[in-house]
């Protein structure tokens, strides 16, 4: 049986109904509670391996029974390492259902059903006696609930709650403590994700910046970042990482609200933009077994390997990869100059799910008030980082705006189809008569409005809330587009500025006049991970795991997803090979439905998992804007990333090595009436062509 759901189709602007599994909420709720990349964390995995077992052998060395409670259990993983490692009694309670039939499902198949009991609530829900989940509280906690800011998951009221009504005292708890790492930095490149900067061309500022938009704390959300992947060159330590939160989860004193002042001396001058954070975790109870998330030029691994003279390049190879828990930046509400051999004071705040900072340049005796930095611009809330940074991308501007200055007379009126267009707004300071900007976004039009009012452009720019009100063809004369929308994930998405600009005659100026999608066949390092099936892990069969997931993803989830690939390492197998052009000067209504299919040829032997898609805009017949590689593509070489786009990603189930004898079948289906584009990709070998 099925469902028929409104859904917003990106390409043509319009709301659609489409025919759904009658199932469809709960299967994409499953598909996205999938954490595989989680369980593919050998580290990880052996580390909590570790500590459960000298927790359990503590316990029976002193003449205790181990009693075990695992919460969030998941798949069943930690409590199973637990009944391997001889717990007296095991309970696991998981509240998400789905998981917790599967878990079911695993510890059966494992044959653990007579040593675990499985509860389907949150452990906050749980209860103590005769007929509860428990029969007596339990001597040993196993939880794995953190997340990239370590509490955002709610860690601190989960331990907190299980000390006071599941633990008997003197409980060990698995992990043991934690500790959060911050390291402040100047990077101009940090900052392009969180303050736009004015648009300069030619030694002349085009846009100024309104001032409630430099005053701006920035987004309330964390922003994760694989730190790793993030240039050396592009950033600068001012103090050395420090230490500034410790939580001991063995204790029931874990507070929801604490801050805490470091001085500390500056290690290098210049001026603190952002702080690097990641996190530690001590699994037992001696000090024995460390599992850090720092990146790799702080990672205490790499220090080692280091010291033997190996590279960082080759160090991160080796260093775990993770995508659960990543690395974050957080942005200082003041910019705040520093001097080496000079002590500042930083400060972190945290209630119960979030962290804050700020830094003083001076010793102080009363730590401030601070607020959680909320976004007072809505510039943070209208458009995502890689948007932000985006807009401040200088050589992406210089070709707009060069392309804008062949176009652009005194006689030219504009109308702009994009979201959130400044390089629109800098037509006018390039000589333009007047200009329309197409703004159906409340959050976005706001920005733009106070662009206009800071730059005293109210007179020549004319702003539209809906595609209904479009001047008519005789009003314009240059139709230009980034192209950008809120709407759009994937980069071909953007093509709704086609739509846009086909109710308009052929004739009328346009930039760009052609889109080019291509495609690169890749082998990745890590990123297959999050799709990639478990089948045994720790010596335990999770294939009951790759079931469940797959069968919902498969219901629920588009082949082809977004990803920043700048922060996922990928090396080319063939060149790029373009799948469609498409001319914009055309009427897209008119446009013929394509049906392509072509093999792609392997040009360099490795572990085909992955297709990498973009689109590159063709502003005029000389200059060219990408959303994909910065350099030049060489099959066996790692590819560059444009670090403000997101592109395409085809990820195969059936990975396989292929070699100079390995071709890739493409299909590309587009039907321009409905806005419908499907991809279709296969391994073949060259005799099966």
């Amino acid at each position: 049986m099925s469902i028929f759901t409104q859904c917003l189709n990106p390409l043509t602007g319009t709301v659609t109904w489409e025919e759904k599994d009658e199932q469809y909420d709960y299967h994409q709720e499953v598909a996205r509670s999938a954490f595989a990349d989680m369980l593919h964390d050998s580290e990880r995995n052996q580390k909590y391996y570790a500590a459960i077992k000298a927790a359990i052998k503590n316990k029976h060395k002193i003449g205790e029974e181990a009693n075990v409670l695992d919460i969030g259990t998941g798949t069943g993983l930690l409590s199973m390492m637990a009944a391997k490692c001889g717990a007296d009694s095991i309970t696991a309670c998981e509240a998400f259902t789905p998981m917790a039939k599967c878990a079911i499902k695993i510890i059966q198949e494992n044959g653990f059903e007579d040593k675990i009991k499985l509860v389907h609530k949150r452990s906050t829900k749980m209860t103590i006696g005769k007929d509860g989940d428990l029969i007596k509280k339990a001597n040993i906690l196993v939880t794995e609930v953190f997340d990239t800011e370590l509490i955002g998951e709610g860690a601190l009221s989960t331990f907190r709650h299980a000390h006071e009504h599941l633990l008997e005292k003197n409980s060990i708890v698995v992990p043991h403590t934690a500790t959060v790492w911050v390291q402040v930095v100047e990077s101009s490149a940090v900052c392009a994700w969180n303050t736009i900067h004015p648009i300069q061309h030619k030694n002349t500022c085009l846009l100024k910046i309104p001032h409630s938009i430099k005053s701006c704390s920035g987004a309330a959300a964390v922003h994760d970042i694989q730190l790793t992947q993030f240039p050396y060159d592009t950033f600068k330590p001012l103090l050395p990482p420090q230490p500034i939160f410790r939580f001991n989860l063995a204790s029931k004193l874990l507070f929801y609200d604490e801050t805490n002042c470091l001085r500390v001396k500056a290690i290098e001058s210049g001026t603190a933009h952002a702080i690097f954070m990641w996190w530690d975790l001590i699994m037992d109870v001696n000090n024995e077994v460390l599992l850090s998330c720092a990146p790799v030029w702080e990672h205490p691994d790499a220090k080692i390997l280091q010291s033997k003279g190996i590279s960082l390049d080759a160090i991160a190879d080796v260093i775990p990869w993770r995508d659960h828990w990543m690395q974050a930046i957080y942005y200082l509400p003041v910019e705040t100059p520093v001097i080496a051999g000079n002590e500042v004071s930083l400060i972190g705040y945290h209630d119960e799910y979030s962290l804050w900072f700020q830094l003083i340049n001076e010793s102080i005796k009363k730590i401030p008030d601070c607020e959680r930095p909320i976004c007072s611009c809505s510039v943070h809330v209208a458009y995502c980082r890689t948007r932000i940074g985006q807009l401040n991308d200088h050589m992406r501007n210089k070709k707009y705006i060069e392309a804008l200055e062949k176009k652009v007379t005194s006689d030219t009126v504009c109308l702009c189809l994009t979201d959130g267009s400044l390089l629109g707004l800098a037509a006018i300071k390039l000589g333009a008569k007047k200009i329309f900007i197409l703004e159906t976004n409340f959050l976005s039009r706001k920005c733009i409005e106070m662009f206009v009012e800071t730059n005293r452009l109210s007179e020549k720019v004319h702003i539209i809330k809906s595609v209904e009100n479009l001047p008519s063809e005789s009003e314009i004369n240059l139709i230009f587009g980034e192209p950008y929308f809120i709407t759009s994930i994937v980069p071909w998405e953007n093509l709704y500025f086609w739509y846009l600009a086909s109710k308009y005659s052929p004739q009328i100026q346009r930039l760009p006049i052609a889109a080019t999608l291509m495609g690169v066949i890749v082998e990745f390092k890590d990123l297959h991970n999050i799709r990639a099936p478990l089948g045994i892990c720790e010596g335990f069969d999770l294939s009951i795991f790759d079931k469940l997931i797959q069968t919902s993803s498969d219901k629920s989830d588009s082949p082809v997803e977004a990803q920043p690939l700048w922060e996922y390492p990928a090396k080319a197998l063939s060149l790029p090979f373009i799948i469609k052009k498409f001319d914009l000067l055309q009427n897209v209504n008119e446009y013929k439905s394509v049906n392509i299919s072509s093999a792609v040829p392997i040009l360099e032997s490795g572990t085909c998992n992955g297709v990498a898609l973009w689109v590159d805009w063709h502003l005029d017949s000389e200059i060219t804007v990408s959303s994909g590689p910065t350099a030049e593509v060489q099959p066996g070489k790692r590819i560059s990333w444009d670090r403000y786009t997101r592109q395409g990603v085809h990820l195969f189930k059936d990975i396989a090595h292929v070699t100079q004898q390995s071709i890739v079948s493409c299909s590309f289906n587009f039907v321009p009436q409905h806005g419908n584009i499907k991809f279709d990709f296969h391994i073949l070998s060259k005799s099966m062509k």
